[in-house]
């Protein structure tokens, strides 16, 4: 089998229109996953319901999680029954273009090496009314040019746009546990891009932005700071591995101190979602617990705006 494709759903608003592109892949070598991971039973209950006419499908294993894993515990559990050559989650609000996989089985023919690729997104936000689009790629790329043009914040990408090979994916740890979920795919795709990393321009994938969206999530803020760390961590680690060599254009204290600026760059902007969406006393002890994190000037500037 070519392909397994992860369903994680929490949420069933734009359920049917990620479940009716899968439907719609013009390429049918694939299997499909589905994990009802919803928080209560009620929500439990209307994903099945939702899901009804998938559930006897040959190519379709449905499980229910007894209480709501962590995303990439829910993420990790599908992998690690998956059984397609390559491997890809789509999120429960996010739609795939006919030509998805189609589209993702030529690059892996042609590039049969390399053991992750993406393509180019149209972003859509709530009603699905168009925002933009990513920025174009390369066809493919080294690991040292991908983690660069990402750490200098030049580029978007998401979690569904990724398609990875599945044993590789499992050799490298999976995906990592020790994050809430925020970074957990620019950490995994920037690992597995050690062979170099596969690109298509085609708009392959619709990503949907609006307030429900894990990324966006208020609730998520405090998380985002600890995962940010994480983050830093596991590029600091890469970048070791991939610009310490002769070959490598990209100096390694350029690359280490970039990588540093962006984390205090993305402290700094959870900083300010903080103030934004938390009380005065939030907002004072939320700054002072994590002050040696953020940038005194930027950080203590947009504190002082927040109590007025």
């Amino acid at each position: 089998m070519k392909f397994t494709i992860g369903l994680p759903i929490t949420k069933t608003k734009y359920l049917k229109e990620s479940l009716d592109s899968i439907d719609a892949q013009t390429f049918k070598d694939f299997e499909v996953i589905i994990r009802n991971n919803a928080k209560t039973p009620e929500v439990k209950s209307e994903i099945k319901e939702i899901c009804k006419t998938w559930l006897n499908r040959s190519n379709v294993t449905y499980e229910e999680s007894s209480e709501q894993l962590s995303m990439p515990a829910n993420f990790n559990r599908i992998l690690d029954r998956a059984k397609g050559q390559f491997f890809t989650i789509l999120s429960d609000d996010d739609v795939m273009n006919e030509e998805f996989l189609n589209e993702f089985n030529e690059l892996t023919l042609k590039y049969p090496a390399t053991k992750v690729f993406h393509c180019r997104v149209k972003l859509i936000d709530g009603e699905s009314k168009f925002i933009g689009v990513t920025e174009i790629c390369p066809e493919w790329e080294k690991q040292e040019d991908f983690v660069f043009e990402r750490i200098k914040e030049k580029r978007d990408f998401f979690l569904s746009d990724f398609i990875a090979n599945t044993e590789a994916l499992k050799e490298i740890g999976k995906f990592p546990e020790e994050i809430s979920g925020w970074g957990l795919d620019e950490i995994t795709w920037s690992k597995l891009g050690y062979n170099g990393v596969g690109y298509s321009s085609k708009l392959l994938l619709e990503y949907r932005m609006f307030p429900g969206n894990f990324s966006l999530s208020k609730e998520n803020l405090k998380k985002r700071f600890k995962d940010i760390e994480v983050m830093r961590e596991n590029f600091e680690k890469i970048i070791y591995d991939t610009c310490n060599g002769k070959d490598s254009i990209y100096p390694l204290n350029y690359m280490l101190d970039l990588n540093r600026k962006r984390t205090q760059d993305q402290h700094d902007l959870v900083f300010k979602f903080q103030t934004l969406s938390g009380n005065i006393y939030q907002n004072v002890v939320f700054y002072f617990k994590n002050k040696s994190q953020l940038s005194k000037k930027r950080a203590f500037k947009q504190l002082i705006k927040s109590c007025f």
